[in-house]
Protein backbone atom coordinates (compact mmCIF):
# COMPACT_ATOMS: atom_id res chain seq x y z
CA UNK A 1 0.00 0.00 0.00
CA UNK A 2 1.17 3.57 -0.51
CA UNK A 3 2.52 5.25 2.59
CA UNK A 4 -0.73 7.18 3.12
CA UNK A 5 -2.79 4.00 3.54
CA UNK A 6 -0.21 2.10 5.58
CA UNK A 7 0.27 5.11 7.84
CA UNK A 8 -3.44 5.19 8.58
CA UNK A 9 -3.60 1.46 9.37
CA UNK A 10 -0.51 1.47 11.59
CA UNK A 11 -1.54 4.66 13.39
CA UNK A 12 -5.12 3.61 14.06
CA UNK A 13 -4.63 -0.17 14.45
CA UNK A 14 -8.24 -1.09 13.64
CA UNK A 15 -9.53 -4.32 15.14
CA UNK A 16 -10.79 -6.65 12.42
CA UNK A 17 -13.28 -9.34 13.33
CA UNK A 18 -12.53 -12.18 10.91
CA UNK A 19 -15.01 -15.00 10.39
CA UNK A 20 -12.84 -16.77 7.92
CA UNK A 21 -11.83 -20.05 6.36
CA UNK A 22 -10.08 -22.33 8.90
CA UNK A 23 -7.82 -23.53 6.06
CA UNK A 24 -6.23 -20.07 5.87
CA UNK A 25 -7.12 -18.46 9.20
CA UNK A 26 -3.55 -18.26 10.48
CA UNK A 27 -2.33 -16.63 7.27
CA UNK A 28 -5.21 -14.13 7.26
CA UNK A 29 -4.43 -13.04 10.81
CA UNK A 30 -0.71 -12.76 10.07
CA UNK A 31 -1.42 -10.59 7.03
CA UNK A 32 -3.76 -8.32 9.02
CA UNK A 33 -1.04 -7.93 11.64
CA UNK A 34 1.60 -7.33 8.95
CA UNK A 35 -0.52 -4.48 7.61
CA UNK A 36 -0.56 -2.84 11.04
CA UNK A 37 -4.04 -3.79 12.22
CA UNK A 38 -5.32 -6.16 14.92
CA UNK A 39 -7.43 -9.28 14.49
CA UNK A 40 -9.91 -11.39 16.40
CA UNK A 41 -11.42 -14.63 15.08
CA UNK A 42 -14.80 -15.59 16.50
CA UNK A 43 -17.34 -17.74 14.66
CA UNK A 44 -19.63 -18.97 17.41
CA UNK A 45 -23.04 -17.39 16.75
CA UNK A 46 -23.49 -16.97 20.50
CA UNK A 47 -20.76 -14.29 20.56
CA UNK A 48 -20.26 -12.95 17.03
CA UNK A 49 -22.64 -10.04 17.51
CA UNK A 50 -20.87 -8.96 20.69
CA UNK A 51 -17.41 -9.27 19.09
CA UNK A 52 -18.49 -7.33 16.00
CA UNK A 53 -19.74 -4.46 18.17
CA UNK A 54 -16.25 -4.25 19.72
CA UNK A 55 -14.52 -4.20 16.34
CA UNK A 56 -13.68 -1.62 13.66
CA UNK A 57 -14.22 -3.86 10.63
CA UNK A 58 -15.68 -7.25 9.73
CA UNK A 59 -14.36 -9.85 7.28
CA UNK A 60 -16.74 -12.61 6.13
CA UNK A 61 -15.01 -15.44 4.25
CA UNK A 62 -17.25 -18.30 3.05
CA UNK A 63 -14.48 -20.82 2.40
CA UNK A 64 -16.07 -23.65 4.42
CA UNK A 65 -19.76 -22.78 4.71
CA UNK A 66 -22.23 -24.44 7.06
CA UNK A 67 -25.55 -23.50 8.64
CA UNK A 68 -23.99 -22.50 11.95
CA UNK A 69 -21.44 -20.27 10.21
CA UNK A 70 -24.21 -18.58 8.25
CA UNK A 71 -25.99 -17.77 11.50
CA UNK A 72 -22.71 -16.46 12.95
CA UNK A 73 -22.07 -14.26 9.91
CA UNK A 74 -25.59 -12.85 9.90
CA UNK A 75 -25.37 -12.01 13.62
CA UNK A 76 -22.00 -10.30 13.13
CA UNK A 77 -23.03 -8.61 9.90
CA UNK A 78 -26.19 -7.11 11.36
CA UNK A 79 -24.20 -5.78 14.32
CA UNK A 80 -21.60 -4.29 11.95
CA UNK A 81 -24.34 -2.62 9.91
CA UNK A 82 -25.88 -1.17 13.07
CA UNK A 83 -22.52 0.15 14.25
CA UNK A 84 -21.58 1.47 10.81
CA UNK A 85 -18.30 -0.41 10.46
CA UNK A 86 -17.23 -1.81 7.07
CA UNK A 87 -18.09 -5.36 6.04
CA UNK A 88 -15.86 -7.11 3.50
CA UNK A 89 -17.18 -10.29 1.88
CA UNK A 90 -14.90 -12.92 0.37
CA UNK A 91 -17.29 -15.35 -1.40
CA UNK A 92 -14.83 -18.23 -1.70
CA UNK A 93 -15.99 -20.89 -4.13
CA UNK A 94 -19.09 -18.98 -5.25
CA UNK A 95 -20.62 -21.11 -7.99
CA UNK A 96 -18.99 -24.33 -6.79
CA UNK A 97 -22.22 -25.75 -5.33
CA UNK A 98 -25.90 -24.98 -4.96
CA UNK A 99 -25.43 -24.78 -1.20
CA UNK A 100 -22.86 -22.00 -1.54
CA UNK A 101 -25.19 -20.15 -3.89
CA UNK A 102 -28.02 -20.29 -1.33
CA UNK A 103 -25.62 -19.43 1.51
CA UNK A 104 -24.42 -16.27 -0.24
CA UNK A 105 -27.91 -15.29 -1.33
CA UNK A 106 -29.22 -15.43 2.24
CA UNK A 107 -26.16 -13.65 3.62
CA UNK A 108 -26.46 -10.80 1.12
CA UNK A 109 -30.19 -10.59 1.80
CA UNK A 110 -29.62 -9.98 5.49
CA UNK A 111 -26.29 -8.14 5.61
CA UNK A 112 -25.19 -5.05 3.73
CA UNK A 113 -21.60 -5.43 2.54
CA UNK A 114 -19.25 -2.56 1.71
CA UNK A 115 -16.79 -4.52 -0.41
CA UNK A 116 -16.71 -7.87 -2.20
CA UNK A 117 -13.23 -9.28 -2.80
CA UNK A 118 -13.21 -12.20 -5.23
CA UNK A 119 -11.57 -13.77 -8.26
CA UNK A 120 -13.14 -13.46 -11.69
CA UNK A 121 -15.17 -16.67 -11.61
CA UNK A 122 -16.55 -15.91 -8.13
CA UNK A 123 -17.68 -12.50 -9.35
CA UNK A 124 -19.20 -14.17 -12.43
CA UNK A 125 -21.21 -16.45 -10.11
CA UNK A 126 -22.48 -13.45 -8.12
CA UNK A 127 -23.47 -11.85 -11.43
CA UNK A 128 -25.60 -14.91 -12.22
CA UNK A 129 -23.35 -16.45 -14.88
CA UNK A 130 -23.51 -20.27 -14.91
CA UNK A 131 -20.33 -22.27 -15.47
CA UNK A 132 -18.65 -25.53 -14.56
CA UNK A 133 -16.78 -24.88 -11.33
CA UNK A 134 -13.40 -26.27 -10.36
CA UNK A 135 -13.80 -26.38 -6.59
CA UNK A 136 -12.76 -23.08 -5.05
CA UNK A 137 -10.19 -22.29 -7.76
CA UNK A 138 -10.79 -19.63 -10.38
CA UNK A 139 -12.41 -21.10 -13.47
CA UNK A 140 -11.99 -19.90 -17.04
CA UNK A 141 -14.97 -17.54 -16.89
CA UNK A 142 -15.46 -13.90 -16.02
CA UNK A 143 -18.05 -11.14 -16.01
CA UNK A 144 -17.56 -8.12 -18.24
CA UNK A 145 -17.08 -4.68 -16.75
CA UNK A 146 -20.69 -3.66 -17.33
CA UNK A 147 -21.95 -6.63 -15.30
CA UNK A 148 -19.48 -5.87 -12.53
CA UNK A 149 -20.70 -2.27 -12.47
CA UNK A 150 -24.29 -3.48 -12.21
CA UNK A 151 -23.35 -5.79 -9.33
CA UNK A 152 -21.74 -2.82 -7.57
CA UNK A 153 -24.91 -0.78 -8.11
CA UNK A 154 -27.10 -3.62 -6.86
CA UNK A 155 -25.06 -4.13 -3.68
CA UNK A 156 -23.98 -0.48 -3.31
CA UNK A 157 -20.53 -1.91 -2.65
CA UNK A 158 -16.99 -1.80 -4.01
CA UNK A 159 -16.16 -4.86 -6.10
CA UNK A 160 -12.50 -5.90 -5.93
CA UNK A 161 -11.74 -8.38 -8.72
CA UNK A 162 -8.38 -10.15 -8.74
CA UNK A 163 -6.67 -11.75 -11.72
CA UNK A 164 -4.00 -10.86 -14.25
CA UNK A 165 -5.51 -7.39 -14.10
CA UNK A 166 -7.05 -6.32 -10.81
CA UNK A 167 -10.15 -4.14 -10.78
CA UNK A 168 -11.58 -1.88 -8.10
CA UNK A 169 -15.13 -1.00 -9.19
CA UNK A 170 -17.70 1.24 -7.58
CA UNK A 171 -20.65 2.00 -9.80
CA UNK A 172 -19.20 4.04 -12.70
CA UNK A 173 -15.67 4.14 -11.27
CA UNK A 174 -13.32 1.43 -12.58
CA UNK A 175 -9.68 1.47 -11.42
CA UNK A 176 -7.17 -1.07 -12.73
CA UNK A 177 -3.75 -2.33 -11.67
CA UNK A 178 -1.45 -4.99 -13.08
CA UNK A 179 0.88 -5.84 -10.21
CA UNK A 180 1.47 -9.32 -8.79
CA UNK A 181 2.94 -12.59 -9.98
CA UNK A 182 1.94 -16.11 -11.00
CA UNK A 183 3.25 -17.64 -7.76
CA UNK A 184 0.30 -16.17 -5.88
CA UNK A 185 -1.78 -18.96 -7.45
CA UNK A 186 0.62 -21.58 -6.07
CA UNK A 187 -0.17 -20.92 -2.42
CA UNK A 188 -3.35 -21.35 -0.39
CA UNK A 189 -4.76 -18.15 1.02
CA UNK A 190 -3.52 -15.39 -1.29
CA UNK A 191 -7.08 -14.14 -1.81
CA UNK A 192 -8.12 -14.71 1.80
CA UNK A 193 -5.16 -12.69 3.09
CA UNK A 194 -6.02 -9.88 0.68
CA UNK A 195 -9.56 -9.76 2.08
CA UNK A 196 -8.18 -9.20 5.58
CA UNK A 197 -5.88 -6.44 4.38
CA UNK A 198 -8.71 -4.69 2.53
CA UNK A 199 -10.90 -4.80 5.64
CA UNK A 200 -8.10 -3.24 7.70
CA UNK A 201 -7.44 -0.48 5.17
CA UNK A 202 -11.11 0.50 4.74
CA UNK A 203 -11.64 0.48 8.51
CA UNK A 204 -8.61 2.72 9.09
CA UNK A 205 -9.53 5.14 6.31
CA UNK A 206 -13.12 5.43 7.50
CA UNK A 207 -11.94 6.23 11.02
CA UNK A 208 -9.85 9.04 9.56
CA UNK A 209 -12.77 10.41 7.55
CA UNK A 210 -15.03 10.43 10.58
CA UNK A 211 -12.38 12.21 12.66
CA UNK A 212 -12.38 14.98 10.04
CA UNK A 213 -16.17 15.18 10.02
CA UNK A 214 -16.46 13.56 6.59
CA UNK A 215 -18.97 10.84 5.73
CA UNK A 216 -17.45 7.52 4.61
CA UNK A 217 -18.85 6.13 1.37
CA UNK A 218 -18.07 3.83 -1.54
CA UNK A 219 -16.40 6.63 -3.52
CA UNK A 220 -13.71 6.85 -0.83
CA UNK A 221 -13.57 3.08 -0.29
CA UNK A 222 -12.85 2.34 -3.97
CA UNK A 223 -9.70 4.47 -3.88
CA UNK A 224 -8.52 2.65 -0.76
CA UNK A 225 -9.24 -0.75 -2.31
CA UNK A 226 -7.36 0.21 -5.48
CA UNK A 227 -4.31 1.20 -3.46
CA UNK A 228 -4.43 -2.08 -1.53
CA UNK A 229 -4.71 -4.16 -4.73
CA UNK A 230 -1.78 -2.38 -6.32
CA UNK A 231 0.45 -2.60 -3.26
CA UNK A 232 -0.49 -6.23 -2.54
CA UNK A 233 0.72 -7.14 -6.01
CA UNK A 234 3.92 -5.16 -5.48
CA UNK A 235 4.54 -7.11 -2.26
CA UNK A 236 4.10 -10.35 -4.21
CA UNK A 237 6.67 -9.16 -6.75
CA UNK A 238 9.14 -8.40 -3.96
CA UNK A 239 8.55 -11.87 -2.50
CA UNK A 240 9.12 -13.49 -5.89
CA UNK A 241 12.44 -11.68 -6.27
CA UNK A 242 13.58 -13.15 -2.95
CA UNK A 243 12.51 -16.64 -4.01
CA UNK A 244 14.38 -16.38 -7.31
CA UNK A 245 17.53 -15.23 -5.52
CA UNK A 246 17.57 -18.33 -3.28
CA UNK A 247 18.07 -21.70 -4.97
CA UNK A 248 16.49 -23.49 -1.99
CA UNK A 249 13.36 -21.35 -1.76
CA UNK A 250 9.94 -22.41 -3.07
CA UNK A 251 6.25 -21.81 -2.53
CA UNK A 252 6.34 -22.01 1.28
CA UNK A 253 9.15 -19.47 1.36
CA UNK A 254 7.19 -17.28 -1.04
CA UNK A 255 4.27 -17.06 1.41
CA UNK A 256 6.62 -16.06 4.24
CA UNK A 257 8.40 -13.51 2.05
CA UNK A 258 5.01 -12.19 0.94
CA UNK A 259 3.90 -11.44 4.50
CA UNK A 260 7.36 -10.02 5.22
CA UNK A 261 7.08 -7.65 2.26
CA UNK A 262 3.72 -6.29 3.44
CA UNK A 263 5.06 -5.82 6.97
CA UNK A 264 7.98 -3.74 5.65
CA UNK A 265 6.35 -1.77 2.83
CA UNK A 266 6.20 1.45 4.83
Amino acid sequence: MPVSVFTAVRARQPLIHAITNPVTMNDVVNMILAGGALAVCADNPEETREIALLSDGLLLNTGMPCDEKLRAMIQAGRAANEKGIPVVLDPVGAGASQYRKCFLSELLRQVRVDCVRANRSEIAALCGISFKARGVESADVSADTDRIRRLSEELDAVIAVTGEEDLAVYKETVLTSRTGCAMQKKITGAGCMLGGLIAAAIAANRTGLRSRGEKPDGAADVLTVHEVLRAYGEAAEIALERVLSDAKAGTASFKTFFIDAVSRME
